[in-house]
């Protein structure tokens, strides 16, 4: 799929800069965009890096991406075409975490869970395997589920009671 700098830069920073009342400027979109366009054609991959972090981590402090699915293939598309600009054939590792973060197109294949962090939990997530992702929290406290089962008995006592007193009668 053949991708055009400036109408995804364009259809990009009309998007992202309209879903948000805390959303960034159209213009300062352009220009962070620009200037990582700028760094890679000097040959500066790594100097291209900041002010795409600066974008990203923007958009995911306000939950841009979560409002804003299809802003991550935009934005995606943006980083493969700005590294396609420069002649490095060495990737740094700072850029290589964002052609790692971009998710797949296939229509079966999900967000890994360091991918999903990525743009849309934390604004310094990695996902070059740096950052680790815990045991997911429990749903439900233990005093919850004590008061609920508390509950519950009550009810069955209250019920036993009422079927006492009605086969008594």
């Amino acid at each position: 799929m053949a991708y055009d700098w400036e109408d995804d830069r364009e259809r990009f920073c009309s998007s992202a800069s309209r879903g948000h009342v805390d959303s960034p400027a159209e213009e300062w979109l352009e220009e962070r965009l620009d200037l990582a366009a700028e760094q890679a054609k000097a040959g500066n991959l790594s100097g291209a890096v900041k002010p795409l972090e600066e974008i990203r981590a923007k958009l995911v402090s306000i939950k841009e991406f979560e409002r804003w699915d299809d802003g991550i293939l935009c934005f995606s598309n943006l980083i493969q075409l700005i590294r396609e600009m420069s002649e490095e054939t060495k990737v740094p590792s700072e850029y290589q975490n964002f052609l790692d973060a971009a998710p797949s197109l296939r229509w079966d294949e999900d967000m890994t869970p360091k991918q999903k962090l990525f743009w849309y939990g934390s604004r310094n997530a990695e996902v070059g395997g740096v950052i680790s992702i815990g045991a997911p929290a429990p749903t439900t406290k233990p005093g919850c589920v004590v008061v609920a089962l508390s509950l519950i008995g009550g009810c069955f006592g209250l019920v036993a009671l009422l079927a006492l007193q009605f086969f008594r009668a």
